[in-house]
């Protein structure tokens, strides 16, 4: 399952996406950018002001959402 999340971000990349970031509490936070990078264990996202990282089991359990 990871590593078909792993080939859909690796498609991604560079492509404008928005995605939706679950911050705990019921808060939730929204960025628009692209895929920079994908690593062995974590992704990286880049926005306009920030690179921020995820781990690809945060799409799995739904911590982190992509739109496109």
């Amino acid at each position: 399952m990871l590593l078909e999340i792993k080939k859909k971000l690796e498609n991604l990349k560079g492509k404008q996406i928005k995605i939706y970031v679950d911050v705990g509490r019921n808060k939730s936070e929204t960025y628009e950018g692209y895929v920079l990078n994908t690593y062995k264990n974590i992704w990286t996202f880049k926005t306009n002001t920030d690179v921020k990282s995820f781990g690809y089991s945060d799409i799995l359990i739904n911590n982190v959402i992509i739109s496109s």
